[in-house]
């Protein structure tokens, strides 16, 4: 059997891109030394996904984002964190959080399980050409109206819980060079200027007014999707990639975090 540190160790070790005195990729909670029997794989740690987890017997959970708001002074006031951490002392449920490492492995890591997801295999840019991260790209993909894209992004990530995209720009306008990114870290003026059409990007990273409107302006078009939506498909190739490199441990995705959903006007 493994531990938390073991895979901490394996994910860092692969990751030259992460300085590991500076990485988000850490464990969170309980004993990093403890064996694992079962572990499971999330994209969100929320109280729900916590629960889901330790009742189906894992001692460890890998998530990618993070366990509490991210200003450590509203911990100790806020009680959905307070919930946590009462429920992750009573249970000894270990956390580690996969984060930098997972964003930009090669080929089944967030930005590459994305686009994958979305059928998307001619990359014609990659950031990673010109700086050292591997956070944007850029496909060719057969020209068609940005309905139709929208449209087929909207297909595909309802297999995910989420049951719309949001869209800026003319419906009509042919796309065929659409940039997508890793969560937050969306694709912006550098993938405009590299030849994309139109932006994929995500709810928390792209707010409208100093985000999605100014990319606009600079002559893309933006289809907004969940956080969740694409970052989820690269936790699941997480979850096998690790069930293949730690054959003696058991390792479950799980997907119980909240979504959000849309009301239309009739």
């Amino acid at each position: 059997m493994t531990t938390a540190l073991e895979i901490q160790n394996y994910l860092l070790s692969a990751s030259p891109w992460v300085n590991p005195d500076e990485t988000l990729d850490v464990v969170l909670a309980g004993d990093h030394a403890h064996t694992v029997h079962k572990a499971g794989v999330c994209w969100y740690p929320s109280m729900d996904t916590l629960r889901t987890v330790h009742g189906e017997d894992c001692e460890l959970l890998i998530c990618h984002e993070s366990l509490f708001p991210d200003d450590p002074s509203t911990q100790g006031r806020c009680a959905p964190a307070r919930q946590k951490e009462e429920f992750l002392s009573k249970t000894e449920l270990i956390v580690l959080r996969v984060h930098d490492t997972w964003n930009q492995w090669p080929d089944i890591g967030i930005r590459d399980s994305w686009a994958d997801f979305l059928g998307f295999t001619d990359r014609v840019y990659a950031s990673e050409e010109t700086l050292p991260h591997r956070y944007h790209a850029i496909y060719a993909t057969p020209e068609e109206p940005l309905r139709a894209l929208a449209q087929h992004v909207a297909d595909r990530v309802k297999e995910l819980g989420e049951d719309s995209v949001r869209v800026l720009g003319d419906p009509e306008q042919l796309i065929c060079r659409p940039a997508l990114g890793v969560g937050c870290a969306c694709p912006g003026r550098e993938s405009i200027e590299a030849g994309a059409d139109v932006l994929i990007v995500c709810d928390d990273g792209a707010p409208y007014s100093t985000v999605c409107e100014r990319l606009y302006e600079k002559g893309a078009s933006l289809i907004i999707v969940s956080h969740g939506s694409c970052e989820m498909p690269g936790m699941e190739n997480l979850c096998t990639h690790l069930q293949s490199t730690f054959p003696e441990t058991v390792f479950e995705y799980f997907d119980e975090h909240p979504r959000t959903w849309t009301v239309h006007h009739q």
